[in-house]
């Protein structure tokens, strides 16, 4: 979940390792439901060990730091990057990235690396994972860290805020994102349809009956291609409908509102026609199978390669209110690391947060700029006035917002989620039946984390 830019192959980035690689096949499919302390005990001064490892013969005698990333293909080598340029600057720290399977595939192996007393220094966390570490008390405290040298202010404020918990700092803003509004223009033009994005829910509904159907280039156009992989859209419209997944953990997925946003998704797919639960909306889209696709900002350099027509990009369409939610992944240390790890991982972070990596790893990566070096640079400003499409996904981070508590320290929320989307994408089940269910469903799991919710977070939100 991220923004792109024009795909540049960093300059001595070292390929990832068979070792690095080998993580990403390590990840169980689904995530271990966090306990407050993992089992461990009595975790007042423990320091659990570092996860194996050499360090190559050219770095020995460093302070090894184990970053565990979710970050693979074109990104690892981005990150690698970054990585190796710190390794030159400066000769008392060797960092090792170990690479797994995107943000679940770190989730689980971290839950299960507690578990069996092993942590690394850093991790690379979602913005709907690293609250349940935070729950189970696994993170250290960042705010401490910042000094005149490397300090708050040149973060992004309100990415810097959704890692924030009772004014303390536990998760580091790296590589954010939104959805945005993907449409062909060559389809609208041929359906008669305006230049532009619909503006509104209730409007992309009028336009999908004009379009669905249209012959063009041997295939029978439909509006919209469906994920039910991921619920991550379904937040934003479920916002843009009035609804919410909860207010604090008190869910609300059987108000009016949050059922009206599922209905509209039932309506739109099986009374009209004019959308499908697909396999692979982006491949489905570029293709020009469908017309319109809500995606990443992420994808925004994949589908400029692929596409062999124009498209353009626009914020999500409204309805009652706006709903755009934030997403991606940020930095988090590991409380259960001893000291030295814990200040060598630190002088890690602060290296990738600052400077020219920065710059470089929102380039490189395609990410939206977390840090106002990054955001300000020649570079990202030059970017974003050649390509129209890229400003539209920096200016939309204007109205975006986090995620619904329930979705970021519940694990058992997104799993259902996904259930309830499927169920009503592809078999048409009646919207207010499913989130019922789902509603009930979830309230075990809502009482399991409400304790040590409202001792860790209470009243901040």
């Amino acid at each position: 979940m991220h923004i792109s830019s024009p795909r540049r192959r960093p300059t001595g980035a070292a390929a990832p390792s068979r070792r690095q690689l080998l993580g990403a096949g390590l990840a169980a499919a689904g995530v271990p439901v966090l306990s407050s302390c993992f089992g461990l005990g009595d975790t007042s001064g423990l320091v659990l060990e570092q996860p194996g490892g050499e360090t190559p013969p050219e770095f020995e005698g460093r302070q090894r730091v184990v970053l565990w990333s979710s970050f693979t293909a074109h990104n690892a080598e981005v990150i690698q990057a970054n990585i190796d340029a710190f390794h030159q600057e400066q000769d008392e720290i060797y960092c090792e990235v170990q690479i797994f399977e995107g943000y679940d595939g770190v989730e689980s192996k971290l839950a299960a690396s507690l578990q069996a007393q092993q942590v690394p220094d850093i991790a690379v966390l979602s913005d709907v994972s690293w609250n349940r570490f935070y729950l189970a008390e696994a993170l250290e405290p960042l705010s401490d860290y910042f000094d005149d040298s490397f300090d708050t202010d040149n973060f992004d404020e309100r990415f810097l805020a959704e890692g924030t918990v009772k004014d303390e700092i536990w998760w580091l803003p790296f590589a954010r994102s939104t959805p945005l509004f993907y449409f062909n223009r060559d389809l609208f033009a041929a359906a008669g349809l305006p230049d532009r994005a619909p503006e509104t829910y209730t409007e992309y509904a009028e336009w999908g009956r004009e379009l669905t159907g249209l012959d063009y280039d041997g295939n029978t156009i439909a509006m919209r291609g469906y994920t039910g992989a991921d619920d991550w859209y379904f937040q934003g419209s479920v916002w843009a409908f009035g609804g919410a997944y909860s207010e604090g953990l008190d869910l609300r997925l059987t108000n009016d509102a949050t059922i009206a946003a599922l209905e509209y998704d039932r309506a739109f797919i099986h009374d009209d026609g004019s959308g499908y639960l697909a396999a692979d909306p982006k491949g489905d889209f570029v293709s020009g199978v469908c017309a319109t696709l809500l995606e990443s900002t992420g994808s925004l350099s994949s589908i400029k390669d692929a596409a062999d027509f124009e498209f353009g990009c626009a914020f999500l369409p409204r309805e009652a209110e706006i709903g755009v939610p934030t997403g991606g992944g940020g930095l988090s240390v590991l409380r259960y690391a001893s000291d030295t790890r814990k200040q060598a991982a630190w002088e890690v972070i602060k290296y990738l947060s600052s400077g020219q990596a920065t710059v470089d790893w929102t380039l490189g990566s395609g990410y939206v700029p977390s840090t106002k070096t990054a955001m300000e640079s020649p570079e990202i400003t030059a970017l974003a006035d050649e390509d129209p499409n890229y400003r539209v996904a920096i200016d939309q981070l204007d109205i975006a917002r986090d995620p619904d508590v329930a979705r970021r320290y519940v694990p058992e929320m997104i799993v259902e989620a996904k259930d309830a989307i499927q169920a009503v994408y592809s078999a048409g089940e009646d919207a207010e039946e499913v989130l019922t269910r789902m509603q009930k469903e979830l309230e075990p799991a809502i009482d399991r984390v409400r304790e040590k919710y409202e001792q860790r977070v209470g009243e901040q939100e």
